[in-house]
């Protein structure tokens, strides 16, 4: 696919933790939960990745609208600037903005869009740093489906993360972390359609490998059901996924087909007849596990639209897991390349 480059636009302070941890294959994965011990992790040994991103932009496409109650409009953005991306890739036409996105299947929306957007992956989706005062929303147009502390399977404005669900399905999502999901909102905030709003849908599980987010996968059915609940929102519209995992497939061949099938497994759940963006981070070049970007970049580049962001400038808190400020750093660079995918 052809490429465009960008270049880094801002860095953080860094802090640090450790702790250790382990890498493997298969559906066990590590990342156990914090406490006095700390958090244990995955990995595997290699280099680092490059800054480019690859695939296509958003093509739009008419879609059916939900049912359901509406939400909030208005308020202004918190949070810092964005900070650049990695790269996106160049060709295709951007999906619509403003008024003109399609909803979720037939006829476009008849008022102003709800962008729905799935955040998915393992722990480093899910958040491990501790969150701080600076992670906070106050802005009515950043909603959430269920996540810590929040109503599940009811729309909320976003107040603080952790986004996902905690203690998660296995147990391991801490309730009190910083998680990428929040900064993406918050950077897509400035860019926004007047009128619109943004719904953030958690669905990160610590330590576990991709196969148990597919069908047949013991977090399939917790992903199907918050689809479920999110395209019943009025005007509801399948804006996009980020997607953070990989340390419990470190370097594994075959997970790069994996990312394609569980893209095309969400799009099933919606009903949508268009490409969405998907966004995949890079593993931590610090992390056990920075081998596996070049799968990153493989799945990217398989992906309908599919697009990479860079880790470079990031820093771990132990083998694997982003500290705080890599945190907020990633998750502006899920939103500036988003906003990038979708035109807006």
């Amino acid at each position: 696919m052809k490429l465009l480059n960008r270049s880094l636009t801002c860095l953080f302070p860094l802090v640090a933790l450790a702790v250790a941890g382990g890498c493997g294959d298969g559906a066990g994965g590590s990342d156990s939960p914090q406490g006095s011990g700390g958090v244990a992790g995955v990995g595997g040994a290699g280099s680092g990745g490059a800054v480019v991103g690859s695939g296509g932009v958003a093509t739009g496409g008419a879609a059916p609208q939900g049912t359901g109650g509406a939400l909030a409009s208005g308020g202004s953005a918190s949070g810092g600037a964005p900070a650049g991306t990695g790269g996106v890739a160049a060709g295709g036409a951007p999906a619509g903005s403003g008024g003109e996105p399609g909803g979720t299947g037939g006829s476009a929306p008849t008022g102003p869009v709800f962008h729905v957007f799935m955040l998915m992956g393992q722990s480093n989706m899910a958040g491990v740093a501790v969150r701080q005062a600076s992670d906070a929303n106050s802005d009515p147009r950043l909603q959430v489906l269920g996540g810590c502390g929040y109503t599940q399977g009811q729309w909320s404005t976003v107040n603080n993360p952790p986004l996902s669900e905690c203690p998660g399905e296995k147990g391991w999502n801490p309730n009190n972390s910083v998680d990428p999901g929040i900064w993406f909102g918050k950077t897509l905030l400035p860019a926004l359609p007047e009128g619109h709003t943004i719904g953030l849908v958690g669905t990160a599980e610590s330590g576990e490998a991709i196969s148990t987010f597919m069908q047949g996968g013991v977090h399939h059915q917790m992903i199907l059901n918050k689809i479920n609940a999110a395209k019943t929102a009025e005007n509801a519209r399948f804006s996009g996924i980020i997607f953070h995992q990989g340390e419990s497939d470190c370097g594994s061949p075959e997970w790069p087909a994996k990312v394609v099938t569980l893209y095309e497994q969400v799009k099933a759940a919606w009903g949508v007849d268009y490409d969405v963006p998907m966004i995949l981070g890079e593993i931590p070049a610090a992390s056990d596990c920075k081998g596996h970007n070049p799968r990153v970049h493989e799945a990217a580049d398989l992906l309908p639209d599919g697009h990479w962001i860079t880790q470079d400038g990031t820093a771990i808190m132990d083998q694997y897991h982003f500290d705080h400020a890599s945190v907020v750093l990633m998750g502006q660079r899920y939103g500036e390349t988003m906003i990038e995918a979708l035109g807006w």
